[in-house]
């Protein structure tokens, strides 16, 4: 069997092997490269450029031609590599962070106002609540935010919500927030977040019983809600995604600049904060405030982002499993960081036929967190909210 295979494990061994080719194949004569290439034993190079298939080689080999054959040579290598990169996602997925706890309860009680962070403990998925007891309850939301960010981004939404009837919890996925500083687990890990809100979706519903529970994510948070919404549709009532797609602007750049890092030190922190707030935002005040918050996560390792990145090709497998849900879909129109057409692809791609999509005027990449929600989304929201509330006849009584 090939050790090129995908989810294989042999291949990242195989890594300083490519690289010694790369190296040689820079430095040794034009005459020399030619001879190297004819010998008919398969080395490492051979097998790369055999699992990039036979036409595709080709058509590279014609444009570079022999007056440039080193340099060609050298960008045939980099996107070999990238795909050896690209084909051992699932193994990296697999290994980047610590495994799920076989049972995880969440410690979710609710309260009036949430303004402090509570402790990691073992087992317990740090979540915060916006609950106000004076307004009676119509449904629940249970947030999960983006990438880089934690659960207080959702305080001016959850405090908004819950004065209109709709309790918020908001939960940290693990590798950001409170998990940063839980040692032993301060990996990014979407199974251990998966069945983080698995549990705390079933804490919600006895402390709620009776209420429709609205799932809500953005960005990085809207594909891991999909998800959920997806392996577990029989505990909530509809889907909230904003800005879900893994299509993004300068895709390319990024994965190269993640592929190099990565043969520099896989679990070598790199910067990746600046990129992203740039694009996610042109307001100063914005940017300022997300660099400058001690509960950002602004710093991941490739085998990081490797992982986040094979977690978002999956969204539109998750989208078609989704059969019966309501789901809203939202995307900023100005958004810079994710591709609004790739967020109506995968709307496209789901299968329940009780979908909308509402694409915001004025909208960048934030639409619920730090406090970038007008008025008007939030009255989009509670409105889809309103329309797809079970009839439930004691909740009615009780309102």
């Amino acid at each position: 069997m090939s050790p090129f295979r995908p989810g294989g494990r042999h291949h990242l061994r195989l890594l300083p092997v490519l690289l010694v080719k790369i190296l040689r194949l820079q430095t040794q004569s034009k005459s020399e490269t030619i001879r190297d290439m004819r010998k008919p034993r398969t080395s490492v190079f051979s097998a790369v450029v055999m699992s990039t298939g036979a036409s595709t080689c080709k058509g590279i080999a014609d444009r570079c031609k022999f007056s440039n054959l080193k340099g060609g040579l050298a960008v045939v290598v980099v996107f070999c590599l990238f795909l050896i990169l690209s084909s051992c996602l699932p193994a990296l997925a697999e290994s980047a962070g610590p495994k799920a706890e076989k049972q995880v309860t969440a410690a979710v009680k609710p309260r009036e106002n949430a303004h402090s962070q509570p402790r990691v403990r073992r087992g317990n998925a740090p979540c915060l609540s916006w609950n106000d007891p004076a307004v009676p309850i119509k449904a629940v939301f249970l947030c999960v935010h983006g990438l880089g960010l934690h659960n207080g981004t959702y305080e001016p939404l959850g405090k908004q919500l819950s004065s209109l009837g709709y309790p918020v919890y908001a939960i940290d996925v693990r590798g950001f927030g409170s998990w940063m500083e839980a040692k032993g687990r301060e990996c990014v890990d979407f199974e251990g977040c998966l069945a983080d809100i698995k549990s705390t979706l079933k804490v919600i519903r006895r402390a709620h019983p009776g209420k429709p529970v609205f799932l809500l994510g953005e960005s990085m948070g809207g594909a891991i809600a999909l998800r959920a919404v997806a392996r577990y549709p029989e505990l909530v009532d509809g889907l909230v995604s904003s800005v879900p797609a893994g299509d993004r602007f300068k895709q390319g750049q990024t994965s190269l600049k993640v592929a190099l890092h990565f043969l520099a030190g896989p679990d070598r922190p790199m910067n990746v904060g600046e990129s992203v707030i740039k694009q996610a935002t042109d307001k100063p005040e914005l940017r300022a405030a997300w660099q400058n918050d001690p509960l950002a996560r602004m710093k991941l390792s490739p085998k990081e982002l490797i992982q986040f990145q094979s977690f978002m090709n999956q969204n539109h497998e998750s989208a078609r499993e989704i059969k019966d849900k309501p789901v809203l879909i939202v995307q900023g129109v100005l958004d810079k960081l994710v591709r609004p057409e790739g967020t109506v692809e995968l709307f496209n791609k789901l299968s329940t036929t009780d979908k909308e999509i509402a694409l915001i005027p004025n909208g960048e990449h934030l639409i619920f967190e730090e406090n970038q929600f007008s008025d008007q989304v939030v009255e989009k929201l509670v409105a889809w909210v309103e329309l797809h509330r079970k009839n439930d006849a004691s909740a009615i009584i009780k309102e």
